[in-house]
């Protein structure tokens, strides 16, 4: 929306992880009333969460774009196409069809949203299509290794203790093949 001229911003009832950091990002900070809110890969209302009078915004969504079959159709338009295994495939339809550039940087962005919904095209949910997107988006000309060890290979510290303290504490059935951690 920014790279079509319009006043954009995002409105997340979480804190943005430092993982994304890289992105640039306009947080919403209540500078300007929307004149239009979009709702993207959010299946239901109650997903908004209720930091920051978020749901002031969940109940007047003017355009919902998600994947997900689930999707209440809480918006008052919808774009919803769960034949696609990424948010960011439907994303990059829809940008093509309404015929914007696609710089390196929203390729990036677009690539990283498909490469997370698909668990970095290894769930079962990942098509020929979503290989196609994704290889389009690639030439377009940015580091998908670089996005593809960022969000898969790299872990925090906080991360890897949790996931050893998790095998410590796990009890094991079934001749243990079967795990619990909790």
């Amino acid at each position: 929306l920014q790279h079509l001229g319009k006043t954009a911003a995002v409105l997340c009832s979480d804190p943005i992880p430092a993982m994304y950091d890289y992105m640039q990002l306009s947080v919403y900070d209540g500078s300007f009333a929307p004149a239009f809110v979009v709702a993207v890969d959010v299946a239901g209302i109650q997903l908004f969460g209720d930091h920051n009078n978020i749901q002031d915004y969940a109940e007047h969504v003017d355009l919902c774009i998600d994947h997900h079959g689930s999707n209440e159709g809480y918006g008052r338009e919808t774009c919803v196409d769960p034949s696609c295994a990424a948010c960011g495939e439907l994303l990059y339809r829809i940008f093509q069809a309404m015929a914007i550039s696609f710089t390196p940087e929203i390729a990036m962005l677009l690539y990283m949203a498909i490469a997370t919904d698909t668990g970095c095209f290894v769930y079962s949910n990942t098509t020929p299509e979503t290989h196609r997107i994704a290889a389009a988006l690639m030439a377009v000309g940015f580091d998908a290794q670089w996005v593809n060890r960022r969000h898969f290979r790299v872990k925090s510290l906080k991360r890897m203790q949790l996931e050893g303290r998790l095998v410590q504490e796990m009890e094991l059935a079934q001749g243990g093949t079967l795990a619990f951690a909790y």
